[in-house]
């Protein structure tokens, strides 16, 4: 009896472990990683967009140009919004902000100002260019020609349309712009 066990014990394990063994095929592949530390990147407004007093019986078409030449129906105090872009050398950055934004009066008026925005990566308002997005997004390059600047320079402007009988009183809004590394 003892030699049966052992015999059954040996048959089982080799049915276990020597019969039900089979060939395996393993592969393996490695991957890299790897980051880019930039410096920080910021914004900054430094002007707030000013269309100045106008007549609420304006028959054109208000436009604030952002070069500030071929501004039509604006008050003498108009000025555009400024903001500086700020990050490392020569860097590709994603700008964002909405085409449209609505003013209102605080009471029942309320009107749509149509962004225009230019930029170069110069402080040179007259030789900045107007900036297409693709959606709300548009590409620019941080710095200049001396290929060390850090910075990306915008001009606001924008239209508000034509005023024929809108409601008198102090409109405002607020636009947002985002920026981040390409």
């Amino acid at each position: 009896m003892k030699n049966l066990f052992k015999f059954l014990l040996v048959a089982v394990m080799i049915a276990t472990f020597g019969f039900g063994a089979k060939a395996q095929s393993n592969a393996n592949a490695d991957m890299a990683a790897s980051a880019t530390v930039l410096a920080a990147l910021t914004i900054a407004n430094t002007h707030a967009v000013a269309f100045g007093n106008l007549s609420a019986t304006t028959a054109g078409t208000v436009y604030l140009n952002p070069k500030l030449t071929g501004s039509t129906y604006v008050g003498t105090a108009a000025a555009v919004g400024t903001f500086t872009l700020t990050g490392s050398p020569n860097a590709s950055v994603q700008l964002g902000y909405p085409a449209t934004i609505p003013l209102s009066n605080g009471a029942t008026g309320t009107m749509t100002y149509t962004l225009a925005v230019n930029g170069l990566n110069e402080n040179s308002q007259g030789g900045s260019g107007l900036l297409v997005p693709t959606g709300n997004l548009v590409s620019v390059q941080l710095g200049g020609t001396s290929g060390t600047s850090t910075k990306y320079y915008l001009w606001v402007g924008g239209n508000l349309g034509t005023l024929g009988g809108q409601e008198t009183g102090i409109y405002t809004g607020t636009a947002n712009f985002t920026v981040t590394y390409n």
